[in-house]
């Protein structure tokens, strides 16, 4: 193992050296499988797309200088082990310091094939046995010029897909570059599984390959990028039914041939919920957005001119109760409403005391993009929304959440952009059912395994909720059931009434 720190060339790591460490031996032991052979030795070509100075190549380059003297009872060196690409040259010059120590250090002279080119922009003509990437995490929105670049070529009019991530054409030109049953190890972040925006990536790895693990993690392995959640996945340019999954919370197995799920979004479902999975999909007669509308809380556009702490009896005419997401409990909300909100839309006509209040903001607030081009007047609201979406009977939801609390008010329930706000689309429609069923065991499992994660939380944003399979009966006394069931979870919450809407859903699923 290198021992090299970060320190000593004031340079930004990419790779942690123990990541490193482990996807590269992953590689490897999965390319030789037992046959430690100076043929196959001889014969590795490793590449990296993006090898910045060189963690994940040096890494199995140690490996293979090794493994030369345990197969020739000598250490030897071939450059034509490992490639890599970087844009960076500064990156490059410090890889080829490191590779220099580590060649030294037994007794080794040579230079390894690195290229200061964009990988995704050359023309390659070798194929690898071995691919190893970190690759870039960047979003066309900050990086149009580095996006518009690739779109220019043929390899990426072929992969782009709108509001994708740079890393996915780094993951494509592997695979095209990898040799047949050759494998493939990437770093990356993780919303890449489900992503709308990743069909065209994950359609690629489910027709040329097999994935052989996935680590999936809840936190991020980078020390200066807390809110990202990263992905070490292998994969074959050949043929694997077995798919060894990682997570924080379980170990299991599960099959490719199982794994994709509807526009190609991957699902890591155990086996033990497998089959139910299928019945909930099988069974389920709607979607929930059939049958609700999914509507987002309100957006100020600047919460310190809008929002009070306490009551303004001047303002009492536009105010409203606002709540904020950590009101919204199991079944029921909060009763108290610690703020209020100034709810000015295009049907209110300020009076002069509250515009003097609000001339104070009204330099920020004029230059929302709503006022700015005409659709608001400057003193409005952002997004105010409908106002019947906060006063009818509805379903509350947090956006993101680490369980399923789901609950109902029938009062004003004013609510921030983070609250989501489920409304029947028409009276017969029972919205206590689908809390019972919202709020069931049954549906967090299915959530958890196919809807928007981010992390350790459940991410309740309109287009997954619309998409959420649902079981709506025709028999009203089933209705009439669980609403029995539902509206005492409101008056007061109950483990043992919760045990008995659970245990219904799951004998609709077969759990």
């Amino acid at each position: 193992m290198i021992e090299t720190t970060e320190k000593e060339y004031n340079y930004k790591i990419y790779t942690p050296l123990e990541i490193a460490q482990d996807m590269a031996n992953k590689s490897l032991n999965l390319y030789f499988n037992s046959d430690h052979s100076l043929e196959k030795l001889n014969s590795l070509k490793i590449l990296d797309l993006s090898c910045g100075s060189g963690n994940l190549l040096l890494t199995a380059l140690e490996t293979l200088i090794k493994l030369s003297c345990k197969i020739t009872g000598r250490y030897f060196y071939k450059s034509s082990w490992i490639t890599g690409y970087d844009i960076d040259n500064h990156a490059l010059a410090i890889f080829r310091i490191k590779a220099s120590e580590l060649l030294n250090k037994y007794s080794l002279q040579g230079e390894v094939i690195l290229h200061n080119e964009d990988s995704l922009l050359t023309s390659h003509v070798e194929k690898y046995d071995i691919v190893l990437g970190n690759p870039p995490y960047l979003g066309e929105k900050n990086n149009k010029e580095i996006f518009r670049d690739i779109k220019s070529t043929e390899f990426g009019k072929k992969y782009y897909e709108a509001k994708m991530d740079y890393l996915y054409f780094f993951i494509e030109k592997g695979i095209e570059l990898l040799k047949k049953n050759g494998y493939l190890t990437y770093l990356t972040t993780n919303y890449w599984l489900k992503a709308d925006s990743g069909k065209k990536l994950r359609k690629c790895l489910k027709e040329d390959g097999s994935f052989i693990s996935i680590t999936n993690f809840d936190t991020s392995l980078f020390k200066n990028a807390a809110g990202q959640h990263n992905l070490i996945f292998t994969w074959t340019k050949g043929s694997s039914e077995i798919l060894a999954v990682t997570t924080e919370e379980e170990i299991f197995n599960a099959k490719n041939s199982e794994i994709y799920g509807e526009n190609f979004k991957i699902l890591l479902i155990p086996e033990e919920f497998s089959a139910v999975n299928k019945n909930i999909n099988k069974i389920c007669n709607y979607k929930l957005g059939d049958l609700v509308n999914i509507n987002q809380g309100i957006v100020t556009g600047m919460d310190k001119a809008f929002i009070f702490e306490e009551f303004q009896e001047r303002f009492k005419n536009y105010l409203k109760p606002f709540y904020k997401n950590k009101d919204i409990g199991k079944y029921s909300v909060s009763k108290k409403n610690p703020f209020w909100i100034l709810y000015l839309n295009k049907h209110v006509e300020p009076d002069m005391e509250l515009l003097q209040y609000l001339e104070q903001f009204k330099t920020k607030i004029s230059n929302r993009r709503e006022a700015l081009n005409g659709r608001i007047h400057w003193w409005e609201l952002q997004w105010s929304r409908d106002t019947e979406i906060f006063t009818q009977p509805k379903i509350v939801v947090r956006q993101r959440c680490k369980s399923n609390n789901f609950a109902y008010s029938d009062a004003e329930f004013f609510g921030s952009a983070d609250i989501y706000y489920l409304t029947s689309k028409n009276k017969d429609i029972s919205l206590f059912y689908l809390l019972g069923y919202l709020n069931s065991d049954i549906f967090f499992h299915w959530f958890k395994y196919n809807g928007k994660i981010k992390g350790k939380n459940l991410e309740f944003y309109s287009t997954p909720l619309k998409e959420t399979p649902v079981y709506y009966p025709k028999n009203i006394e089933e209705i009439n059931f669980v609403e029995t069931l539902v509206k005492s979870q409101i008056k007061n919450y109950s483990e043992e009434v919760q045990k008995k809407l659970d245990l219904y859903f799951k004998n609709i699923f077969g759990r």
